[in-house]
C-alpha cells in the first residue's frame, strides 16, 4: 500500500522555481522496514534530504565540454555544500530552468549568476534558522561543508537538521556572493562526475537508449544539396531480413522547409526502418532512388571559390572608422594578402541519432541536442502539439561542436515514430552524417594594410566574401551577421578601419562551428600581422604588442570595450613559457597568435619540425588563456587542449570538396583527422583573477591555425594563405 499524497509532495509537484521553499517527500511503500530520506527542493535545481545528501540538477545538455559538473560545482560552492556528499542529476528540458542549451561558450557566462543566486537563497534560509537555534547573528555564521557554522564558537549545525524548519521559510529577494577568497569547491580540479560511468561503460549516450517495442530505422538522403526525391523502388530494401518498412521523408507535408528561426530544413529523403540497425543499414544501401535534381545548382568547390573571389569586388561596408582609402593611398608602404578557408565538417564521434514515442497524445524524446528548445519548437509547429504534450531528456552526447545545434535528425525520428505508432531510434550513418551535415562556412578574406615609415599600421582593410550562414539557415537580416561584423579584430585598434562584406547564393548548407566565424576571421587577420612583422623585419610577438599599444580599455562598439590590457598579459606570458627567441633545430620553428573570443583571451605558441620531405610534425602548443574565475581547472584544461587539436586537426587536414553538388567526403578515410600519435604536447595555463567566468569550449580554437601556419613559415619560409595545409585523404 502506498503513502497518501501528502502536503509537501503537493507543493513539491505543483510549486514554481521562484516562490517559496518548495519542499517534497519520498512516496515509499509501507512493507519496507527502512523509509528513505526526506527530501526538501530548495529549488528546481537544489534537493537535500534529511541523511545530508544533497542533489544538484545539471540542467545543461552535456556534449563533452563538462557542464554536467562545472554548473553544480558552482551550486554547490555558493550552498556550502560537500562535495563528497553531492549527487548530481541530469534535468531533463523544462522551461523552468531557464537558457537550457549548449552553443557559443555561453553555458558558464549564462548561468554563473543564475546558479549562485539559487544556492545563495538557499544558503540564506538555512543560515536563517540556525541563527535561531545557536541564538547567534545570521552575520556571524557561513556555510561550509553541508553546515551552518559560527566560527567564532566553533558551534555549527548541519543541513539536514534544519530541513523541517527551513521548508516553511520562503527564500530572500536579495543575497550577497560568497567572496572569492572563501571558495573550497571552485577552482579545485574536480573529476567529471560520471567519469566513472564513462571509463566502464555506463554511461548512457543518445546511441545507448533502449525503450520497449522500439524499432531502428536510417535514411537516405538526396547527397545533392538542395536536390530532392523524384521516385524509388522499395522493393529490394523490404527484402531484407528484419526489415520493416521504407518510408519516403518529405517535409513539406509538415509545413514546409524551415521548422523555426533556430533550426534549419530538414532534408527531404528515404528512411528505412528495422528490427534492428544493421538491417536497416544493409536495406538503405539498396534503395534504387532516382533523386531530383531541378533545383540544385550542381555547385562545384573550384566555381564556388571563383564566385568568392568576383565577389571581393563588390562588397558592402559593414564598418568604417577614419578615411581607410585615402590612409591606404597615403600610406608608406602598402600591404596585401588573400586568404583561403574550406568548408569544414563537425564528424562528433556519437554520428546523429535520436529515439521518439510518439503516441496519440504524447510525444517522448531521447534526443542527444545541443538545443532542446529549437526541438520543442520544431514538434510544436509540425504536429500541433502544446508543450505540455512533448517530454524531452538530454542523454550524454558524444561530441557535437554546433552541429546538433540544429535538430534536422530529431525530426526525422518524431516523423517515422508518428508514422509507426511506436517508439523508433533513428542512427544516421557516417557518411550521411558527414554529407549532410550543416558546415562551417568556406571564405575568401582579402587584406590590405597601409603601414607608416616606422612600419606602424595606420589603415586596415578586410574584405571578405563567401556564402552566409545567416541566409542558409533562413534567418532574416543582414548576411554579413554571421560572418563579419563590426566588432571585428582589430576594431578600436587602427585609426582607420574598413570592414567590408560580399555575399554569394550557394546550395551548400551551413550552420555552427566551434567559434565558427572566429576561426575563419582570425586566421587571416593574425597571419596578416605576422606577414607585415616579417615585412618590417621585427619579431612577431613584439610587432603584435606594438600593434595593441599600451594597456587601456579600447572603445569598440558603443559602450562595448575591449581590455587590452589582458590580451597583452596572455602574450607576455605565452612569450616566457614557450622560451620564445631561444634557437631550435634546422627545419624547426615556433608560431604565435593570440585573440579574444566568447570573453576569453588566448595566446598560442605552436612549434613545429618540418623534415627534408616538408613533412609537419606539431610538436608543442602554448597556450595561456585568461577566462576569468576557471570554475573546474581540469575541465578547463581539457577544454583548452580539444579546442586546439581541433583547431590544428582542421588546419592540417580538414576540407569538404563538392562536385556537381555533393560533398565529396564521406568518412574518416577522406575526412582525414589527427591521430594519437601526432598530438603535441601541449601546456596550458590560465591567468588568475577574480573576474567572472567566461567561455571556454571555443576561444582556444581561432589562435591555433595561424600560429601553426605562422610556425610553418617560420620553419620553412614558406606562407600558407590557403587551408588545409595538407591534403585531406589518408596516404
Amino acid at each position: 500500500m502506498k503513502k497518501e499524497l501528502d502536503r509537501r509532495t503537493f507543493i513539491k509537484l505543483t510549486g514554481t522555481a521562484s516562490g517559496a521553499l518548495l519542499v517534497g517527500t519520498h512516496i515509499w511503500s509501507c512493507k519496507d522496514e527502512k523509509l528513505p530520506a526526506e527530501q526538501y527542493e530548495f529549488s528546481p535545481l537544489i534537493k537535500i534530504d534529511s541523511e545530508g545528501w544533497i542533489t544538484l540538477i545539471a540542467k545543461n545538455p552535456e556534449i563533452g565540454q563538462g557542464i554536467k559538473t562545472s554548473l553544480p560545482m558552482i551550486l554547490a560552492e555558493e550552498l556550502g555544500a560537500d562535495w563528497n556528499k553531492v549527487k548530481v542529476e541530469q534535468a531533463d528540458f523544462d522551461e523552468k530552468y531557464e537558457e537550457q542549451w549548449a552553443g557559443g561558450s555561453f553555458a558558464i557566462i549564462l548561468n554563473w549568476d543564475l546558479m549562485r543566486t539559487a544556492a545563495a537563497k538557499a544558503r540564506q534560509v538555512l543560515i536563517e534558522v540556525a541563527s535561531k537555534r545557536l541564538n547567534k547573528p545570521i552575520n556571524e555564521l557561513i556555510a561550509r561543508n553541508s553546515r551552518i557554522e559560527h566560527p567564532q564558537s566553533g558551534e555549527g549545525i548541519p543541513f539536514a537538521e534544519l530541513l523541517q524548519e527551513a521548508s516553511k521559510l520562503s527564500a530572500p529577494e536579495e543575497v550577497e556572493f560568497k567572496s572569492v577568497d572563501s571558495y573550497e569547491i571552485i577552482g579545485k580540479k574536480t573529476p567529471q562526475v560520471d567519469m566513472d560511468e564513462l571509463l566502464n561503460g555506463k554511461a548512457i549516450f543518445g546511441l545507448d537508449v533502449q525503450v520497449p517495442d522500439m524499432c531502428y530505422a536510417t535514411v537516405l538522403k538526396n547527397p545533392v544539396h538542395n536536390g530532392g526525391v523524384g521516385k524509388f523502388d522499395g522493393a529490394a530494401a523490404r527484402s531484407v531480413s528484419g526489415v520493416l518498412d521504407v518510408v519516403e521523408l518529405n517535409n513539406q507535408e509538415y509545413g514546409g522547409r524551415l521548422i523555426g528561426p533556430n533550426s534549419p530544413n530538414f532534408v527531404n529523403g528515404i528512411a528505412v526502418i528495422a528490427n534492428n540497425t544493421w538491417a536497416a543499414f544493409k536495406a538503405a544501401k539498396l534503395l534504387n532512388v532516382k533523386w531530383d535534381n531541378s533545383t540544385s545548382r550542381r555547385e562545384n568547390t573550384e566555381q564556388i571559390f571563383q564566385r568568392f573571389h568576383q565577389q571581393l569586388a563588390d562588397t558592402t561596408i559593414e564598418r568604417s572608422d577614419g578615411n581607410t582609402e585615402r590612409a591606404i593611398r597615403n600610406a608608406t608602404t602598402t600591404f596585401e594578402a588573400i586568404y583561403e578557408l574550406p568548408f569544414l565538417a563537425h564528424v562528433p564521434m556519437e554520428p546523429m541519432n535520436c529515439t521518439v514515442d510518439f503516441r496519440t497524445d504524447h510525444c517522448e524524446v531521447w534526443a542527444p541536442t545541443q538545443n532542446p528548445k529549437a526541438l520543442e519548437e520544431g514538434l510544436i509547429r509540425l504536429f500541433k502539439l502544446s508543450p505540455e504534450q512533448i517530454t524531452i531528456h538530454l542523454p550524454r552526447i558524444g561530441g557535437a561542436f554546433g552541429r546538433r545545434y540544429y535538430v534536422d535528425y530529431a525530426m526525422d525520428a518524431a516523423i517515422l515514430s508518428k508514422k509507426m505508432g511506436r517508439p523508433v531510434k533513428l542512427c544516421w550513418t557516417r557518411e550521411e552524417d558527414i554529407k549532410h551535415d550543416w558546415y562551417r562556412p568556406a571564405s575568401v578574406h582579402k587584406m590590405v594594410a597601409g603601414l607608416d615609415g616606422e612600419g606602424k599600421v595606420t589603415a586596415w582593410k578586410h574584405v571578405l566574401a563567401n556564402a552566409s550562414r545567416k541566409t542558409s539557415l533562413g534567418r532574416e537580416g543582414n548576411p554579413a551577421g554571421t560572418e563579419i561584423d563590426e566588432y571585428e579584430f582589430p576594431a578600436g585598434f587602427v585609426p582607420n578601419l574598413q570592414l567590408e562584406y560580399g555575399h554569394v547564393l550557394s546550395d551548400v548548407p551551413l550552420g555552427q562551428w566551434r567559434a565558427v566565424g572566429h576561426s575563419a576571421t582570425a586566421f587571416s587577420a593574425l597571419c596578416f600581422l605576422d606577414e607585415l612583422a616579417v615585412l618590417n623585419q621585427a619579431d612577431p610577438i613584439a610587432y603584435f604588442l606594438d600593434f595593441l599599444g599600451e594597456p587601456r580599455m579600447v572603445p569598440v562598439v558603443d559602450d562595448y570595450e575591449y581590455d587590452a590590457s589582458r590580451l597583452i598579459a596572455v602574450v607576455e606570458k605565452v612569450r616566457d613559457n614557450s622560451n620564445w627567441g631561444s634557437s631550435l633545430p634546422k627545419g624547426w620553428g615556433r608560431g604565435f597568435a593570440a585573440s579574444k573570443h566568447s570573453g576569453s583571451f588566448v595566446a598560442e605558441v605552436v612549434t613545429v619540425a618540418v623534415d627534408t620531405n616538408e613533412k609537419i610534425r606539431v610538436v608543442s602548443v602554448d597556450a595561456v588563456v585568461d577566462c576569468g574565475i576557471v570554475v573546474n581547472p581540469s575541465g578547463a584544461a581539457a577544454q583548452v587542449e580539444g579546442g586546439i587539436l581541433e583547431g590544428l586537426c582542421a588546419a592540417l587536414y580538414g576540407e569538404i570538396t563538392i562536385k556537381d553538388g555533393v560533398s565529396e567526403q564521406s568518412n574518416f578515410n577522406d575526412y582525414r583527422w589527427m591521430r594519437m600519435e601526432e598530438s603535441p604536447e601541449i601546456k596550458v595555463e590560465f591567468i588568475a583573477n577574480e573576474l567572472p567566468p567566461r567561455g571556454l569550449g571555443e576561444p582556444p580554437l581561432p589562435p591555433a591555425a595561424p600560429a601553426l601556419a605562422n610556425a610553418i613559415f617560420a620553419a620553412t619560409g614558406r606562407r600558407i594563405r590557403k587551408l588545409p595545409i595538407n591534403k585531406p585523404a589518408l596516404p
